[in-house]
C-alpha cells in the first residue's frame, strides 16, 4: 500500500472532530444515458445527531487498527481491512458535485423520501478539510428493526433523536469513507452497489474479450461471454483478469500452453490454440488470471485469486 493512502489514514484517525461541521444528505440515481445521474436532498438533524455522527466515525475507524489493501475486484469483503481506491475513481465525485450546489438542493419534506433513498451521506467539515461517510439504504429503514437498534424519526420535515411513528434507521457502521481524495471501502459489496461498479465490472470484461479476439490464442471467445453472462462472480473474474494483464506479457500465453501440455491439466490444445469449453471454463479463467501457484516449501498446488508479490523475489522472467 503506497504511503500516501497510509497518511491520509492516519490523518483521518487523528482528526480531533469534536467542533467538525455536519451536513445529513439522501442520496438519489436514476439512469441516464451513459451511466447514472445523481441528486441529493437536505436533511436537517438535531444537536444530538451531530454527536452521535461523530461516535460512529470514532468507533468505527479512529479507536479501531486497520490493515489497508488496494481495491481489487476480486477482493473478499473486509473485516480488519480497509480497501482503498482513488476517489475520481468512482462515481461519487458526483455526489459530491450535487452536495457543492448547497441550498440549492432541496430539502427532505416527505417520510417517503427517506425510504426511497439509495443512500445517506453524513458529511463533517472543517477548515476546508472534508470526511463523507457514506452508508446504503435497504433493510435500515424497517420499522421492525427499532426494538433492536437506536431509531430516528422523521418529524416536521427533520430528523430528531426522540420517538415517533415514522421509524427511519441509522446504522452505526458506514460502508465507506472518502477523505483527502482516498476513499477506505469498509463494505465491498454496498460499495459497488451504490457506485454502480457492477457497470464498471462488465465494461471491463467486454473489453479483455475484445482483446482475446484480436489475440487469437482461443478457439472462440463467445462461449466465454455466455458462460459468463450477468453472473457477477465471473463478471469480477474476467475484471480481474485485464486488470492483471498476464495475458499480454510476453510469451505468458505460450508458457501457459506449454504448462497446460506438461501437467496434462484438463484444457485441450489443438493447433496451438486452447479450446474454449464449458466443462473446463472455470479452469480457463484460472489460469489466464495466474491463479495456479505451487508452493517452494512443500512443492503443493494450489488455486488462489489472491496475490501479492514478494518483494525480491524471482518473477520467473
Amino acid at each position: 500500500m503506497s504511503t500516501k493512502e497510509a497518511a491520509r489514514l492516519k490523518r483521518l484517525k487523528n482528526l480531533d472532530m469534536s467542533k467538525w461541521a455536519v451536513s445529513f444528505w439522501l442520496v438519489r440515481r436514476k439512469a441516464a444515458r451513459t451511466g447514472f445521474d445523481y441528486s441529493v436532498l437536505r436533511v436537517d438533524i438535531d444537536a444530538r445527531l451531530n454527536k452521535r455522527f461523530k461516535g460512529y466515525v470514532k468507533e468505527q475507524v479512529q479507536d479501531r487498527a486497520f490493515h489497508l489493501d488496494a481495491y481489487d475486484f476480486n477482493n473478499a469483503d473486509p473485516d480488519d481491512v480497509l480497501l482503498t481506491l482513488d476517489a475520481d475513481a468512482t462515481d461519487f465525485h458526483r455526489i459530491v458535485a450535487a452536495i457543492d450546489a448547497g441550498f440549492d438542493n432541496p430539502r427532505a419534506k416527505e417520510y417517503s423520501d427517506l425510504l426511497s433513498a439509495l443512500a445517506y451521506v453524513v458529511v463533517f467539515e472543517s477548515g476546508g478539510e472534508r470526511l463523507f461517510a457514506l452508508r446504503k439504504i435497504n433493510t435500515l429503514n424497517n420499522p421492525k428493526k427499532a426494538v433492536t437498534r437506536q431509531a430516528l424519526f422523521f418529524d416536521n420535515h427533520k430528523l430528531v433523536d426522540v420517538e415517533d411513528k415514522q421509524v427511519f434507521m441509522i446504522d452505526p457502521r458506514f460502508d465507506f469513507f472518502v477523505f483527502g481524495g482516498t476513499t477506505f471501502i469498509a463494505s465491498k459489496a454496498a460499495f459497488e452497489t451504490a457506485m454502480n461498479f457492477r457497470e464498471g465490472i462488465k465494461e471491463k470484461g467486454n473489453e479483455l474479450l475484445d482483446a482475446f479476439t484480436s489475440m487469437d490464442f482461443l478457439s472462440d471467445v463467445e462461449p466465454i461471454r455466455t458462460y459468463v453472462g450477468e453472473n457477477l462472480r465471473h463478471l469480477r473474474k474476467l475484471a480481474a483478469i485485464k486488470n492483471a494483464g498476464y495475458f499480454k506479457q510476453p510469451d505468458y500465453m505460450t508458457k501457459l500452453i506449454a504448462v497446460v501440455k506438461a501437467e496434462k491439466w484438463d484444457l485441450k490444445i489443438v493447433g496451438g490454440k486452447i479450446i474454449v469449453e464449458e466443462e473446463t471454463m472455470e479452469l480457463l479463467l484460472k489460469l489466464l488470471n495466474n491463479d495456479r501457484l505451487r508452493s517452494p516449501i512443500n512443492d503443493e498446488m494450489f488455486d488462489s485469486s489472491a496475490k501479492t508479490a514478494v518483494a525480491g523475489a524471482s518473477t520467473g522472467a
